[in-house]
């Protein structure tokens, strides 16, 4: 269990119990210095200006050819011919323009596809922008704005998103797709690259944009050896703390906010034992979580690549497929995040297994977001031992890591002993301070006017240290980038001239030195592995005609034996408008994902809260004389008396009515004290 810095702490990974928390402790700190060490070798090696990220797969060199590196399902490729494809693919990129510091947006989902275009740009220098493959319209132009993209990557089967995204006036007289014409709010587009490694169906899309370049990867020149090989004299110059690539994270304002990653960050993670798990043996990861996951991209891959393993990669999580994957590619190891195991959990037993421990040979798995029930239920049912839970944040220059043998520590982020929390001794990077929850404000002794570190048991918001060049800042990018920045940087922390980056996330450390996640702070809330933003919810419910007023938070689920939050929208509807209660309600989720500005599916509230007031004035077709006007001071009293704290359990001689969306897809229904049992005892499937 240990704090894990660019050149901070790394930790023993021992079976922990309460008298070995000194000897972690010191492992953890030993740990710190032999990264530092790993940092100053790595500089003797790259200098101040070979840290492309691309070292990560070429560090191994000709010493790895013939090792498998890459499974999807009955394709596979070894570190030779990874490299060799990857190769042919960045020259056809360089050929089109693509270079050094060159911003490539994709929008592919987990497929080779990704894997050889994402490396292939990391390997010409560019800067790959991610983009969650959710997300359409508005949201993708967006992000495409504020990157500065110059090109776009997809592949067939998202083409028809694309095409709508780019090439049409979203419904107000839509453009040919046969004409050359990019969307005007993407000026710095030059064109599309649609990129077909054999994964997908070209049935549907005979009719591209003038502005498409096509490149089918079978039809690429041969491969060569010079194209596998990564000479020094033309790799791109990239100094460590350069941006290696943009990660779009939930934005308060509604829209996705992009932020830099470093191009060392990943190089330096690849620190043995940093990472734990990761490369203390020959690992064959199985990775169905989405490529654009940090958790993915920025974990599983760099070290299972730099320690000659193998990345088994699935085109999506399925719960009936999952175990199946799993023993027909021999994996070992699995990535992780908590709705996830959780669904496995939840899975009806497999009747072709009795003894569902030894259907696999998973012995690891490697996450984020795993509720302590789960994680106990996950253990017990699937006899996987090592357990490494793992707390970070796009914008974060630390990660928290538990690396969890039994109950000691369960549900936990990492575990302190006292020489890790001493101010002599321990680690100088992460922190838990003193914070108003309710306003979110950091608070200041006023004698001293700097932060004051929470005390032990004390909920508080997690800051991490900025100091370059390793800990450099991950600024905001694009239009008002700069603005957002500045709020989440504080300055004059603990002396005249630090500087720390708040990530947003309400943490706490035990009696017991264990720092459990509680909650996020502000304006986003946590769910299904996604920051939600609350603004861009109410946004989109804001445009409903019969929506008057409306406020989204997230109710916590944790304690319920579920992970992360379900988001709640408390609404009150205009008298006017026409229909009648229910029949609105019936039909709101569909609104929500199909109209103008449509959400992406996991943004949508699980439930839906219509507020009355005492004279039952506040709801659609029930009387009353409501005006229209938006009900605000009726929302915001109801908040502040405890709406979040009574999350779906409505207190007796309430009159509001509670909705909820049973099954995905299917609307909001009414939601009765079934259903609350259900949530209560955990059976529910999310």
């Amino acid at each position: 269990m240990a704090l894990i810095t660019a050149a901070a702490a790394t930790a023993t990974w021992m079976y922990l119990d309460a008298k070995y928390s000194i000897r972690s402790d010191i492992a953890q700190i030993r740990g710190g210095y032999s990264v530092q060490k790993y940092v100053q070798k790595l500089f003797k090696i790259h200098g101040e200006h070979d840290w492309s990220f691309y070292h990560v797969l070429h560090a191994t060199y000709g010493l790895n050819d013939d090792t498998e590196a890459l499974v999807f399902e009955s394709r596979s490729w070894t570190y030779g011919q990874l490299r060799g494809e990857i190769g042919r693919l960045s020259e056809t990129f360089q050929r089109m323009g693509i270079k050094n510091r060159t911003v490539v947006a994709m929008f592919v989902n987990n497929s080779p596809e990704f894997m050889f275009a994402w490396w292939a740009l990391y390997k010409l220098g560019a800067i790959p922008a991610p983009i969650n493959t959710a997300i359409t319209g508005e949201h993708i132009r967006h992000c495409l704005r504020i990157s500065e993209a110059e090109f776009l990557i997809s592949t067939y089967e998202l083409y028809g998103i694309v095409a709508g995204t780019l090439f049409s006036d979203d419904g107000e007289g839509a453009r040919s797709e046969s004409e050359n014409s990019i969307h005007p709010e993407v000026p710095l587009l030059k064109g599309m690259v649609l990129y077909d490694c054999d994964t997908y169906s070209a049935t549907e899309c005979e009719l591209l944009a003038e502005s498409v370049v096509l490149i089918r990867h079978s039809d690429l020149p041969p491969v060569t050896p010079e194209m596998g090989d990564f000479p020094k004299a033309s790799r791109p110059h990239v100094a460590l703390g350069d941006t290696g690539q943009y990660l779009f994270t939930s934005g308060t304002t509604g829209l996705p906010k992009a932020t830099t990653w470093p191009s060392g960050y990943s190089i330096v993670g690849t620190c043995p034992g940093r990472h734990p798990g990761m490369n203390d043996k020959y690992r064959r990861f199985y990775i169905c979580l989405p490529m654009f996951h940090g958790t993915a991209t920025f974990a599983a891959l760099p070290n299972t690549f730099s320690s000659s393993g193998t990345i088994i990669l699935a085109r999506r999580f399925s719960r009936r497929q999952f175990w199946d994957d799993c023993r027909r590619s021999n994996a070992n190891a699995v990535l992780y995040i908590g709705e996830m195991l959780r669904y496995l959990v939840q899975a009806p037993p497999d009747t072709q297994f009795p003894d569902e421990k030894k259907m696999h040979n998973v012995d690891l798995a490697f996450g984020l977001g795993l509720a302590p029930t789960v994680w106990r239920q996950f253990r017990e049912r699937f006899g996987v031992p090592w357990i490494v839970e793992y707390y970070s944040a796009s914008e974060s220059t630390v990660s928290l890591v538990n690396s969890n043998f039994n109950d000691y520590g369960l549900g936990k982020v990492a575990h302190w002993g006292p020489l890790m929390r001493s101010k002599w001794f321990g680690q100088n990077s992460f922190f838990i301070v003193r914070t108003d929850i309710d306003t979110g404000e950091v608070v200041r002794s006023p004698e001293t006017g700097f932060c004051i570190r929470a005390e032990i048991g004390e909920i508080g918001e997690s800051i991490v240290r900025i100091a370059p060049p390793v800990q450099r800042r991950h600024d905001y990018v694009g239009e008002g980038g700069v603005e957002a920045t500045k709020k989440k940087v504080l300055n004059d922390v603990f002396e005249k001239g630090d500087e720390f980056f708040r990530l947003g996330d309400a943490l706490m450390i035990d009696n017991d030195g264990f720092i459990s996640f509680h909650d996020r702070l502000g304006d986003t809330y946590r769910s299904k592995g996604h920051n939600v933003s609350t603004t861009e919810v109410e946004g989109s419910f804001s445009k409903h005609p019969s929506v008057a007023s409306v406020n989204v938070y997230g109710i916590p689920m944790n304690h319920h034996g579920y992970d992360g939050q379900l988001g709640c929208a408390a609404v009150t509807f205009r008298s006017d408008s026409s229909g009648g209660e229910q029949e609105i309600v019936r039909e709101l989720e569909k609104w929500l994902l199909t109209s103008q500005g449509a959400l992406p599916a996991y943004t949508v509230p699980r439930f839906l809260r219509v507020l009355v007031d005492t004279e039952g004035t506040s709801q659609v077709g029930m009387g009353g004389g409501d005006t229209g006007q938006e009900r605000v001071s009726l929302i915001m009293k109801k908040l502040k008396t405890g709406l979040r704290k009574e999350g779906f359990s409505i207190p007796t001689g309430c009159k509001d009515r509670l909705y909820w969306i049973e099954r995905e897809g299917a609307g909001f229904v009414p939601f009765t004290k079934e259903a609350e049992q259900l949530l209560l005892s955990g059976k529910a499937r999310l």
